[in-house]
């Protein structure tokens, strides 16, 4: 089966149902996946010994635009004029990086980068492009597949995390896009919001769904504001819109959670190298390398006794040189990050320069789609 294909399909099934009388051009790029152990959790106990498969998804979609002649000339206004009127342009991006884990049946899906040109009609395709891709990859990819009478699952499905950070920028994507002027750039409490509303979404769609619905239950959503208080996060976000099903939202994180299993087959309490994913561009993936490199040299290296590089004497014989060649460093398996727990990482970010005052939200979506959790 060509997932790439499929994928464009169901984006495009869903693109078309955008309202108004609107042409758009859709594309769908999807790497091979390519073994990459250390990606996700590259300082975990054994980690180069964990089975990780790592893919890259970008969606584009473009659409088609009026345009103006030279001088301003409006060109269908001009009966006869045979130059072009209408040229496609680009208006929303989506970049994703998927990490599967065969061994506990996990798939973490980062959601990179999100970006728009502003050049589009409205309502913009951002939106509706990215709730395509996250219901495609957790029902289609790697949701339990239901064909018998009874309405059970016949293949189980895969447990999935769904991973962003919201952070107000003028582009992600689209380079030079903040100099068109129909480009508005949400605020950062914006931003929170509009993500809030999307994975509301989200997880409205999952949960009822006739192919494989899965229980309300079987759901955790989770946002983290750094610098602010679970009461200041709940005065600013927005309700759930009315009609739409799907869990409350949890201010905080998924790291305390004892029964929860997580991709690396851990339970916590437990390291955050096997807990925290390490994505790219992330504040916590760079939390995580200064807590890796202030705390390796004390409690992960060994010296031993310099060796001494032998000298070649005139008679041929060798001696030791008193020139050391330096330390010789021995290293051991120690978990570079084991002595710090989830909640002290989490103190660490509200004081980090890029987390404070709110201006960074960590939004984490669980699905068990298990089995047990659908009735097979």
């Amino acid at each position: 089966m060509d997932i790439g294909a499929t994928l464009l399909d169901d984006v495009v099934s869903k693109i078309v149902q955008i309202p108004g009388s609107r042409t758009f051009t859709v594309s769908v790029i999807v790497s091979q996946p390519r073994k990459s152990p250390a990606s996700v959790f590259p300082y975990a106990p054994n980690v180069h010994e964990a089975e990780v498969y790592i893919q890259d998804i970008l969606a584009l979609v473009a659409e088609d635009i009026h345009v103006e002649g030279m001088n301003g000339v409006d060109q269908e206004s001009v009966p006869g004029l045979e130059m072009p009127t209408r040229e496609a342009v680009y208006v929303s991006a989506v970049e994703l990086v998927l990490y599967t884990l065969p061994k506990t049946s996990s798939a973490i899906v980062y959601v990179s980068k999100v970006d728009s040109t502003g050049q589009g009609k409205r309502p913009s395709p951002t939106k509706t492009l990215v709730l395509a891709l996250l219901e495609h990859i957790t029902k289609r990819w790697f949701g339990a597949n239901i064909t018998n009478d009874e309405g059970k699952a016949e293949r189980s499905g895969w447990n999935i995390w769904v991973h962003l950070f919201a952070r107000a920028q003028n582009q992600y994507l689209f380079p030079a896009s903040i100099e068109f002027p129909g480009k508005k750039v949400l605020s950062d409490v914006g931003l929170v919001k509009w993500w809030k509303g999307v994975l509301d979404q989200f997880t409205d769609t999952i949960s009822s769904q006739s192919l494989a619905s899965i229980p309300e239950n079987r759901i955790l959503s989770y946002v983290t504001v750094p610098g602010l208080t679970s009461l200041e996060v709940n005065q600013f976000l927005p309700k759930r819109p009315a009609g739409l099903i799907g869990p409350e939202w949890l201010i905080g994180n998924p790291y305390s959670n004892t029964s929860t299993l997580f991709p690396m087959d851990v339970q916590p309490p437990c390291s955050i190298s096997q807990l925290i994913p390490y994505f790219p561009d992330d504040p916590k993936a760079r939390l995580i390398d200064e807590i890796a490199n202030t705390t390796s040299k004390a409690s992960a290296t060994i010296v031993s006794e310099p060796r001494r590089k032998k000298r070649k004497l005139d008679s041929g014989e060798k001696e030791l040189d008193g020139q050391a060649q330096g330390p010789e460093a021995e290293e051991t398996t120690l978990d570079f990050v084991q002595t710090v727990s989830a909640e002290e990482f989490w103190e660490r970010m509200d004081g980090r320069q890029e987390c404070r005052l709110g201006t960074v939200a960590f939004f984490v979506v669980y699905v068990d789609q298990s089995a047990s959790s659908l009735g097979a």
